[in-house]
């Protein structure tokens, strides 16, 4: 997506009279294929994608958080942990330079959220920035993300190659992270007015271009049941923007 550098950067917490950004979550475990989906639906103008586990590498280089909490994001990219609840600060500062740096505009654009947020409460968090309309779902059993993470070692698929964190051990652990944690977060967005969970089912021998194209026929036709008011209107988002306006 080709975004104007010169768009305002606009997060609500800060600038509580602009438009809240309007959001597709993707969720799945590792090696699901969030990425190469995040890369896809960006490429066909659908959103912005931002992918926060590659934020996070990036910020543990340097150059984009204070030197103490840089330290603090090397600590937990080197033991596979999420975010702390009380340092979403970490998160907030990362998705910020993102947005400063493409130029998002909420006015004009969506954001595709892949890595964050990662858990219930980070979800709460996240209300203040974004109303999370859309969320895709990648399920995938251990076996196929065992045979995905694989795959991707070997460079083969859309998916990102050459990651650190793609040895056994690291993967076993993010599989028990997701179950007992991120997963939770499919049954919040399901009981929440105004958002719609769609389930796509990823097996080894599925590519990335056709799990793209189920994702696209799912939200074409989300988007026509919006049109003719189908949706259910998003009661506890508008309540919180009246809270966030006064």
């Amino acid at each position: 997506m080709s975004v104007d550098n010169r768009a305002r950067v606009t997060l609500r917490p800060f600038h509580s009279a602009d438009p809240l950004i309007e959001a597709l979550l993707l969720l799945g475990p590792t090696g699901s294929g969030k990425t190469p989906q995040g890369r896809l639906l960006e490429r066909s103008g659908y959103g912005c994608h931002f992918d926060f586990g590659h934020e996070l590498r990036a910020a543990a280089r340097g150059g984009v958080l204070e030197a103490r909490d840089t330290r603090f994001v090397r600590g937990l990219l080197e033991t596979h942990a999420l975010l702390p609840d009380d340092r979403f600060d970490v998160a907030e500062a990362i998705l910020r330079s993102f947005l400063r740096r493409v130029g998002f505009d909420a006015s004009k654009h969506r954001l595709i959220l892949n890595g964050l947020p990662r858990h219930v409460a980070q979800a709460k968090d996240m209300d203040a920035y974004a109303h999370v309309r859309r969320v895709v779902v990648l399920e995938c059993e251990a076996e196929t993300v065992r045979l995905r993470v694989a795959r991707r070692r070997r460079g083969e698929g859309l998916d990102h190659a050459a990651r650190d964190d793609d040895h056994d051990a690291a993967v076993e652990k993010k599989l028990r992270i997701y179950e007992a944690r991120t997963s939770r977060l499919i049954r919040f967005y399901e009981e929440r007015p105004g958002t719609e969970v769609m389930r796509i089912q990823v097996d080894p021998l599925l590519q990335d271009e056709s799990i793209h194209t189920q994702i696209l026929d799912r939200l074409e036709l989300a988007d026509e049941l919006s049109r003719q008011g189908a949706d259910s209107p998003p009661r506890r988002i508008e309540n919180q923007k009246s809270k966030i306006g006064n």
